[in-house]
C-alpha cells in the first residue's frame, strides 16, 4: 500500500509538472516554425536580426538557470517557480505590443529571465525515488514531445489566423495557466540522496551532459532558423502548408522512440545510448541538405526526430541520477545553462549561416558536429557510468 501511495504521488506530480513544463515549450515550439518567416514583416528585420531574437531567449535562460537553482535549493522550488513564469508572461507581453525588432528581442530577452528548467528538472527529481525516476521524467518528455506535436500541427495554422503578435499573447496565456498549475502542488521536502560516485566525481557526468544538451538545442535552434526558409525556397512548400513535414514525421518518431525509453528506463541504460542519438541527427541533418525527394526529406526528418527526442527525454534523466539531493537545484541549473546557451548561438550562428552561406552549409555543418561530439562523447563515457548510473 505505501508503495501504491508513493507511485501515486509520484505520478500525479510528474503529469503537473509535465503540464507546466509542455505548457511553457509550446510557448516557445508555437514560434519556431514560423518566426524566421514572420519577422520578415516586422521594421528593421535582417537575418541576423531576426536569428538574434530567435536566440536571445537562451542567452537570458542560460545566465539565470544557476541562479534560479541556487535560490530554489534556498527558497523552495514552487516561489522560484512562479517567479519565473511571471517572467515569462512579462516577456510575452512585451514582444507582443512591440513593433520592431529592438522590441521582439527584448521581450524574447525578458521571456528568457523565467529560467526555470532546472527547477522544474529538480523538483520532478525531488518528489520522485531513483528507480522510478526514468518514469517520471519519461512522463515529462511525453509532455514535452506532446508540446512539440502540437506545436507543429498548431503553429502555422494559428501564425496565418493571429499573426507574430497573437502568437506572442498565446504565450502569455499558457504562463498563466502553468501558474495556476504550480499553485495546485503542494510544497514538498526533497528526498536525502548521495552523489552517484562512479570512480570519478559527479562532476564528470553533470559536465558531459551539459556539453550534450548545449549541442543538442544549438543544433535545433539554427535548424528551425534555417529549415523552414529552405522549404519554401528549395521545395517550393509554402508556409501553410510546412505541417506536411512537420506533423507525419514527429509523429512516427514519438511511436518509436517512447517504446524505447521505457525498456531503457527499466534497465537504467539511457546512457548508453546518448552516442547514437547524435549519430542519427549526424546523418538527418547532412541528407536534409542535400536531398531533393521528398520521401528520402521526410526520411531525414524523422531521423532527425528521433534522435532528438531521444537525447531530450533520456538525458535529464540520467542527469538526476548522477547528482544527489543536495544542491540539485544549482546542478541542473548548469545543465540547463548549457542548454539555453547552445540555443543563442545556434540562433544567431543561424541567421549569420543563412545570410552568408545559405541553408545547405549550416545544416551539413551542424551534421559534423554532432558527429564528431558522438564519437568524443563515447569514448569520453567509459568509466562514468559503470553500473548503469544508479543511485
Amino acid at each position: 500500500m505505501p508503495s501504491t501511495r508513493a507511485n501515486s504521488h509520484e505520478i500525479r506530480y510528474a503529469a503537473t509538472l509535465s503540464g507546466v513544463i509542455a505548457l511553457r515549450m509550446m510557448g516557445l515550439f508555437l514560434i519556431l516554425p514560423v518566426f524566421m518567416l514572420l519577422a520578415v514583416e516586422v521594421p528593421g528585420y535582417t537575418p541576423l536580426a531576426a536569428g538574434v531574437a530567435m536566440g536571445i531567449y537562451g542567452l537570458t535562460q542560460a545566465a539565470l538557470q544557476q541562479p534560479f537553482g541556487w535560490l530554489s535549493d534556498r527558497w523552495g522550488r514552487r516561489p522560484v517557480l512562479l517567479l519565473g513564469l511571471a517572467l515569462f508572461a512579462l516577456g510575452g507581453i512585451v514582444a507582443a505590443m512591440g513593433d520592431s525588432m529592438g522590441a521582439l528581442i527584448a521581450g524574447r530577452a525578458l521571456q528568457g529571465c523565467g529560467a526555470v528548467a532546472g527547477v522544474a528538472m529538480a523538483l520532478a527529481a525531488d518528489v520522485s525515488r531513483p528507480e522510478k525516476r526514468s518514469i517520471v521524467m519519461a512522463v515529462i518528455g511525453i509532455g514535452i514531445g506532446a508540446s512539440f506535436l502540437v506545436s507543429m500541427m498548431a503553429s502555422v495554422p494559428l501564425a496565418t489566423w493571429l499573426g507574430l503578435a497573437g502568437l506572442f499573447w498565446l504565450t502569455v496565456l499558457f504562463a498563466v495557466a502553468g501558474i495556476g498549475l504550480v499553485l495546485s502542488v503542494p510544497a514538498v521536502t526533497p528526498r536525502h540522496e548521495t552523489e552517484h560516485e562512479a570512480g570519478s566525481p559527479a562532476t564528470r557526468p553533470v559536465w558531459l551532459l551539459s556539453i550534450s544538451v548545449f549541442l543538442l538545442h544549438l543544433v535545433m535552434t539554427l535548424l528551425f532558423v534555417t529549415f523552414p526558409p529552405m522549404l519554401q525556397g528549395r521545395h517550393g512548400l509554402e508556409l501553410a502548408d510546412h505541417w506536411m513535414i512537420y506533423v507525419p514525421t514527429m509523429l512516427l518518431s514519438v511511436i518509436i522512440v517512447f517504446p524505447a525509453l521505457r525498456r531503457m528506463g527499466a534497465t537504467l541504460s539511457e546512457h548508453r545510448y546518448l552516442p547514437w542519438g547524435f549519430v542519427a541527427m549526424s546523418v538527418a541533418l547532412v541528407t536534409m541538405s542535400l536531398t531533393g525527394q521528398w520521401l528520402l526529406l521526410g526520411a531525414a526528418v524523422t531521423l532527425y526526430f528521433l534522435g532528438f527526442n531521444l537525447l531530450e527525454a533520456s538525458m535529464p534523466s540520467v542527469l538526476s541520477r548522477v547528482t544527489g539531493s543536495r544542491g540539485r537545484g544549482r546542478r541542473m541549473g548548469l545543465y540547463s545553462s548549457f542548454q539555453f546557451i547552445g540555443a543563442f548561438i545556434g540562433g544567431v550562428a543561424g541567421g549569420w549561416l543563412l545570410s552568408r552561406l545559405g541553408s545547405g552549409f549550416a545544416l551539413t555543418l551542424a551534421g559534423v558536429f554532432c558527429l564528431l561530439w558522438a564519437g568524443l562523447l563515447s569514448r569520453l563515457m567509459k568509466g562514468v557510468f559503470p553500473t548503469g548510473a544508479q543511485s
